[in-house]
């Protein structure tokens, strides 16, 4: 299955926004797109996120191996300002590295089968 991702907050402008990533492969791409390490699964890192050498927005991270997540997958959280301009560039950085925005239901449905 292929890498998803969603925004879990509404699509507005707020003081903060939610994006959920999961899928096999997904917690190899975390090094290519925030600054910092991120060794410990379960933890709240802050750090910076990044599409190639262009900033992003300062975020804080928290990433989950499966089968210890929702969906039964790898799967980390963004928690980025909710300014519509960062929503946009965090959605350009994922789809860069290869992920692919979830349907409807997506998440609910890998959960279930897995």
């Amino acid at each position: 299955m292929s890498v998803i991702y969603a925004l879990a907050t509404p699509p507005a402008q707020s003081a903060l926004c939610v994006f959920r990533v999961s899928g096999e492969g997904c917690l190899d791409m975390l090094p290519s797109l925030f600054s910092s390490g991120l060794d410990e699964p379960r933890f709240f890192y802050k750090t910076e996120m990044f599409n190639g050498d262009s900033f992003v927005d300062s975020v804080a991270v928290v990433f989950f191996k499966g089968p210890k997540s929702f969906t039964g997958e790898d799967s980390f959280e963004v928690y980025a300002h909710g300014g519509l301009a960062v929503m946009s560039k965090i959605v350009e950085s994922f789809d860069a590295v290869g992920f692919e925005e979830a349907k409807p239901g997506q998440f609910s449905k890998r959960a279930f089968l897995n």
